[in-house]
């Protein structure tokens, strides 16, 4: 079951200047992917456009007055920020001798690497939990509060005003009842490992000597209530950003809408020929665009590369098993490194500050890997409401809204903001937080029009006891069985064990629609697209020991065209999948060496095809055609040295701009190519069409000549962006000169305060259709915004022999040693050890902390 595929670089000295801060639209909440490994600087550096949950903020002018927005008065005063340095040093934990620790009932062994990776040794599962969220809490605090506040709609309590419209968002689409709604159901398990995991977390703040720096800066204290379903929200929160495609669908209804259903064609290629009723003509609904501008935006291309090889494939004779999870760039790393170790489990890899146990990794029998599905689990639905917008109709009956009373509590305000989000039979009215810009209007008969979100993961999420049941499974047959409980967002896993066996399975429950594809908002008022159930676990693609001897997928179509149930219709572009089965099977016999390499792969098949029509256009100048000459026999690699990559990112952006935004609109424009490599794949599908068969529609008239005018116009525009960052000098561009990875946390949008906040600086090559994945913010920064988030290999010969890193360090703390030291490793394309053995353990030990019980 094939799927889809970054450049190693040099570490080099940090620049001479600081970069200077820009403007980096909207509010970022998503969680991965990484891209390959170009200069670095080490020290930290004010930021350029890096990804935030917050605004950009205005350069503070004294300390924060307590209880206030934590910004208004904020500021450098003489010294301040020495005093930060030494309260991040007083917040460091301690990783030697011995703490009590309320809860525990034996001792628990923590013995770190060199790295600050923690290997935690325990008696007792409620133990080895809880000892995890003491851990964890100790090291990423601030990080853990701040992700439970934003997906409980409570982000306005840390950050005050400035982000007010988040939690009104996240409060209209339900993160917070979603999670209370799934941890009610949650087995006894779950509840158990969830619940000393939380008391873990208490037991350091009880401990806790000095808070954070991010909780002095913003004079505040740490609120992590003891609540599963406070804690199951942000397991939704990251169900969200990997299983929706709701503004896909507002997208396309929006484009039919402005530009006419052929030319939404143009655009989405793969849809029905046929326009429905629902998205013909004017609509009298809230626009689509108001709900998209409206609401966060998720990082575009998140995705993954995972892949197997069998034994008869590998140089030592087992299988060798490679994982890449692409999530939104942040600081510190989204992924723990942990291993842990009790009776009844043991498992190594990574996992989530906000959950127990290990969700990528391995244990001493067999290794697994996730890449997100991407299947449609979202449907919008046009509502037909009442005069007084109190009742939904449903089949000619008047059904009534539920309503749900939302405060969201704001730092600076005397009085919480009252929110009301109604909801019918299939979900929440996004138009509920469109406050003071569109309400519904009436419509002939009293009627008003609006739409309704129906999703998988309000009422289905991931077991936290799946976590036990992978480690403990003794074969295939028992780890498909421990993920059927992975429920949203659903997942492909690849697998292998030290009997030689490799298997894949896909995750998730994917409606099963009555009418209709999941592509377009459907009418509510009628029960012909209603749902009937989901695709049952056993219909699910899978595969085992396949005769190819491998089996990848990188977030592509799964199934062939004969497979009997519709997943979705929005799967990333094939390109990552095609390039890793071509390195797969260019080499007789992998070693870790060689997967590696193919996760640092930067080729793009996809660039490389665009590239052969672009180099037709005849120059009109000697610099178009020096620009062109870069391209002529480019092989599509976009390494961060890469002058041909350069080039051609930014020509085809102004050739979209040329192409697409007169006829579109700003706004309708940066949403429709801020999404270009998702279900419009404008780059590999729609543009290269487009060259092929040019239009007075897009190109003012037919035939070559007027494309190629186009074409020209957009050179030209190119070269005098890239003059104007990189120099005159052709030969001087580097694709990672403008195509940076930085990892700055949120607080160093503060411009007095980013060296303290800024982990390092990247450049990086790759784009959103390499293996080693550098997707970016289309139109708005060529810096980073998506990444290869934790990169391991295991090698089932040895237990000691997988390897892997992620992106920033294990320490959330500025002052520490493991605050950015595995950014270079990351960026460099290598790797650290993942000792597994006792042995191997305490080989590599460079602390030992006794955890005893109080």
């Amino acid at each position: 079951m094939p799927a889809e595929p970054g450049h190693r670089g040099t570490v080099g000295k940090p620049p001479g200047r600081a970069l200077e801060h820009r403007e980096h639209g909207g509010l970022g909440i998503g969680l991965q992917r990484a891209g390959n490994g170009g200069r670095i600087a080490l020290e930290p550096r004010a930021v350029v456009g890096h990804r935030r949950i917050i605004p950009e903020l205005a350069r503070p002018a004294q300390r924060a007055s307590p209880g206030g927005s934590p910004f208004d008065t904020l500021a450098a005063v003489a010294g301040w920020v020495d005093e930060l340095r030494e309260a991040a040093k007083r917040a460091l934990p301690p990783v030697e001798g011995e703490i009590r620790v309320p809860g525990l009932l034996e001792p628990v062994e923590v013995i770190r690497d060199r790295w600050g990776v923690p290997h935690i040794y325990a008696e007792t599962l409620d133990d080895l939990f809880l000892a995890q969220g003491f851990v964890v809490a100790s090291e990423r605090l601030f990080q853990l509060d701040a992700a439970l506040r934003l997906a409980n709609g409570r982000l306005a309590t840390m950050f005050g005003e400035l982000v007010v419209s988040m939690d009104r968002f996240a409060r209209t689409v339900g993160w917070n009842r979603a999670g209370a709604r799934i941890a009610a159901h949650h087995d006894e398990p779950s509840r158990r490992i969830s619940l000393a995991y939380r008391a873990g977390v208490r037991a350091w703040l009880d401990v806790m000597t000095a808070k954070p720096a991010e909780y002095v800066v913003l004079d505040l204290e740490p609120d992590v209530p003891d609540d599963e379903g406070y804690w199951t929200s942000a397991a939704v929160l990251m169900a969200w950003g990997l299983s929706g495609n709701w503004d896909d669908e507002l997208l396309r209804a929006e484009i039919a809408d402005r530009l006419g259903w052929d030319a939404m064609l143009d655009l989405f290629p793969d849809l029905p020929s046929e326009a429905p009723s629902v998205v013909a003509g004017s609509r009298p609904y809230p626009p689509a665009l108001d709900l998209l501008r409206d609401s966060p935006r998720m990082p575009a291309g998140q995705g993954s590369n995972n892949w197997v090889v069998a034994g008869s494939r590998s140089a030592t004779g087992k299988p060798l098993l490679a994982n890449d999870p692409h999530l939104a760039i942040q600081m510190p790393s989204i992924w723990f490194e942990v291993h842990l170790s009790a009776q009844g489990y043991e498992a190594s890899g990574v996992a989530l500050p906000f959950s127990p146990g290990v969700v990528i990794g391995r244990t001493a029998h067999h290794a697994w890997g996730f890449t997100n599905v991407g299947g449609d689990t979202q449907d919008l639905y046009v509502e037909r409401l009442s005069e007084d917008g109190r009742a939904a109709l449903y089949e000619g009956e008047w059904e009534p809204l539920t309503v749900q009373r939302e405060e969201i509590l704001v730092r600076g305000r005397d009085r919480p903001e009252v929110l009301e989000v109604r909801e019918t039979r299939h979900g929440p009215l996004l138009d509920s937080y469109l406050v003071g810009r569109t309400n519904p209007v009436v419509v002939e008969g009293g009627i008003h029009e609006t739409y309704s979100l129906r999703w998988t993961g309000y009422e289905h999420a991931v077991q936290p006891s799946a976590v036990l049941r992978m480690a403990g499974a003794g074969s295939f047959e028992e780890f498909r069985e421990a993920v059927r409980t992975w429920e949203c967002p659903g997942q492909n896993v690849v697998y292998a064990d030290v009997e030689g066996t490799i298997g894949y399975q896909c995750t998730g429950l994917y409606p099963m629609r009555r009418k209709g594809d999941g592509t377009l908002p459907v009418p509510g008022w009628t029960q012909e697209f209603d749902w009937d159930g989901f695709i049952g676990f056993e219909e699910l693609p899978w595969n085992v020991d396949p005769d190819e001897g491998f089996l990848a997928t990188a977030n592509n179509k799964v199934h062939g065209d004969a497979y009997p149930h519709l997943i979705g219709r929005d799967f990333l572009p094939p390109f990552r999948a095609r390039r890793i089965v071509e390195l797969l099977t260019a080499t007789e016999r992998h070693t870790r060496e060689t997967f590696s390499a193919i996760q640092l792969d930067t080729v793009s098949l996809s660039a490389r095809e665009i590239a052969r029509h672009l180099v037709q256009t005849e120059p009109s100048s000697d610099r178009q055609k020096e620009a062109i000459a870069h391209l002529q026999d480019w092989d599509g690699d976009q390494a961060a040295d890469s002058i041909a990559a350069c080039i051609y990112q930014a020509w085809t952006k102004h050739i979209a701009r040329q192409v697409l935004l007169p006829r579109m609109g700003p706004d309708l424009y940066a949403h429709y190519y801020g999404r270009r490599d998702g279900s419009n794949g404008f780059l590999f599908q729609t543009l290269p069409t487009l060259l092929s068969n040019p239009t007075a529609r897009w190109f003012g008239a037919n035939g070559r000549g007027a494309r190629d005018d186009v074409l020209r116009r957009a050179l030209d525009d190119a070269i005098e962006e890239l003059a104007g960052r990189l120099g005159d000098d052709m030969d001087a561009w580097r694709w990672g000169a403008v195509h940076r990875a930085v990892f700055a946390g949120p607080l160093a949008l503060i411009p007095d305060l980013a060296e303290l906040f800024t982990g390092g600086v990247v450049e990086a090559g790759g784009d959103e259709q390499t293996i080693c994945q550098g997707g970016f913010e289309p139109d708005h920064s060529y810096d980073v915004a998506v990444l290869p988030s934790w990169r391991q290999i295991v090698d089932l010969s040895d237990p000691d022999a997988a390897v892997g890193v992620h992106t920033t360090g294990q320490s959330g703390h500025p002052a520490s040693a493991h605050w950015n030291d595995l950014i270079p490793l990351w960026a460099q394309g290598r790797h650290h050890p993942l000792a597994f053995t006792r042995q191997a353990v305490n080989a590599g030990a460079e602390a030992t902390l006794t955890l005893a019980p109080r």
